[in-house]
């Protein structure tokens, strides 16, 4: 009779016990068109905003993250102080802005900016600040 061997594999996590999830969990965003172009360890509507665009601002020293948009245009701005130049990062799928940067190369300086609206949560949904309302309806009594 030929010998039987058996193996298991057991395994345990003390993740289910840790009281600080919030500090390990991965937060997923989409492009208004639903491609997946950013996973970051913290909730986009925590992190602070810039006052001159509104753009959220990701730290690159404090936050994990990854963006897959392709880098696109860089574009001079003018600002109340002066000006701006901004290296942006596009959708892959839709050529969208989502975010940029000051410096031409990724990370190179402590902060990536994501445009406001520019990106979801839910995939297959605009956030509600992604259209401005430029023609609002009104009704007629």
């Amino acid at each position: 009779m030929p010998k039987i061997v058996s193996s298991s594999v057991v395994s345990s996590s003390d993740h289910a016990l840790s009281n600080d999830d919030s500090a390990k969990k991965l937060y997923v965003y989409y492009c208004l068109c639903s491609e997946f172009l950013l996973v970051i360890d913290a909730d986009l509507r925590q992190l602070p905003r810039r006052r001159t665009d509104n753009a959220i601002i990701v730290s690159n020293t404090r936050r994990t993250y990854k963006l897959t948009a392709e880098a696109g245009e860089c574009v001079l701005l003018k600002r109340r102080d002066g000006y701006e130049k901004q290296y942006r990062y596009q959708c892959p799928r839709c050529n969208l802005t989502v975010a940029y940067e000051m410096n031409e190369n990724r990370k190179s300086l402590p902060y990536t900016y994501i445009l406001d609206g520019a990106l979801t949560d839910i995939q297959g949904r605009a956030p509600p600040n992604a259209v401005a309302d430029l023609f609002p309806t009104t009704t007629v009594s």
